[in-house]
């Protein structure tokens, strides 16, 4: 088991900024991470990470990566959240996958979300024809 640590993750800028996620909340079966940058609770950012173990043998065991993203906006010196972005990523694991399997599922999670064609389905809103 990981011991809960801050997670820096680059953004999408043309010149990318380090953002900074620090542990909130912890604990084995869901952790959030928060970037305070914004200064204000309603505009932190937060990733969610989450485990659930499979309950019998050869069950599945379930992990989740979440994304919030919450855009704000200022009237009046009022702070408010106009939208959130959100992404969730649920991941299901058989019980019985052995390591290269599991090595296997998260390169190609990782690189397809990377590959031109689908970051243009879900980034761009460029749907595939």
């Amino acid at each position: 088991m990981a011991q809960a640590a801050a997670i820096t993750i680059n953004d999408g800028q043309a010149t990318f900024v380090a953002v900074t996620f620090s542990p909130e909340s912890v604990s084995p079966q869901a952790s959030i991470f928060t970037d305070r940058a914004s200064g204000t609770a309603i505009g932190f950012r937060r990733l969610g990470v989450s485990s659930k173990f499979a309950a019998v043998k050869g069950g599945v065991n379930r992990g989740k990566f979440t994304v919030d993203y919450p855009i704000t906006s200022t009237v009046a010196g009022v702070t408010t959240v106009a939208y959130t972005l959100r992404a969730t990523v649920d991941v299901i694991i058989p019980d019985g996958a052995i390591s290269v399997e599991r090595n296997n599922l998260y390169a190609f999670l990782q690189n397809g979300l990377a590959n031109t064609l689908v970051r243009g389905g879900l980034r761009d809103l460029d749907p595939i024809y």
